[in-house]
């Protein structure tokens, strides 16, 4: 009965995670923007792990990090921001170039950990992109179209491309709340309504979390 009473523990145990493999790495996002002709970038760096499926033949995962900031000097700000797609993104850059699918997690995900190097992310993969209309004002998030930031941004301003890294740097702190003061400490808050026409359900839609998460 001890042994049977061990064995099950052991199982328990291996459900919860304890003895489960796990797959980590740090990502740094980079976008690149055209102003007039000139080249901006920004990057930010997000830590993703993943863990073997448990006994429910879930993937526990987890991410931290903060946005990415391009600033346009007058133009404005753009975010790209975290969340789900975050965890995926480096599965959609490199399955092809490393053998692999991007559903067979357990031999793509050890595969990403130990690559090094910088590869252009697919216009499919691409994290969503924000700006605001007024930076002290959350609710007046606005959506940019990675296909026509001139519509958000004026004439002269286009997306360049946006690269993924898989690197040894440390995960990105700071940036974000230095030019957003208003962000809480709840990542789930969303970032509210706004009085146009086109913003209060997007407005609504945004959390604090795809802006930064610890």
């Amino acid at each position: 009965m001890a042994k049977v009473a061990l064995v099950a523990a052991l199982l328990a145990l291996a459900g919860c995670g304890w003895f489960a493999e796990r797959w980590e790495w740090n990502q740094k996002l980079t976008v690149e923007v055209l102003v007039d002709g000139e080249t901006v970038s920004g990057a930010a760096v997000s830590y993703v792990r993943w863990q073997e499926a448990n006994a429910l033949d879930h993937y526990p995962t987890a991410y931290r990090g903060e946005a990415t900031v391009v600033d346009l000097g007058e133009r404005g700000l753009l975010f790209a921001l975290i969340g789900e797609p975050t965890k995926y993104i480096a599965g959609y850059t490199l399955h092809e170039e490393l053998g692999e699918r991007r559903s067979d997690y357990e031999t793509l995900y050890p595969k990403i950990a130990s690559f090094r190097g910088v590869r252009e992310v697919a216009r499919e993969a691409y994290p969503l992109l924000v700006t605001f209309t007024d930076i002290a004002d959350p609710a007046t998030v606005r959506r940019v179209d990675p296909d026509d930031l001139v519509d958000t941004f004026g004439p002269g301003v286009a997306l360049k491309r946006v690269t993924l890294e898989i690197t040894d740097e440390a995960v990105t702190e700071g940036e974000v709340e230095a030019v957003l003061r208003w962000l809480g400490e709840y990542p789930e808050t969303p970032l509210g309504r706004s009085p146009d026409s086109f913003a209060p359900v997007f407005a609504a839609t945004v959390n604090n979390g795809n802006f930064v998460r610890r």
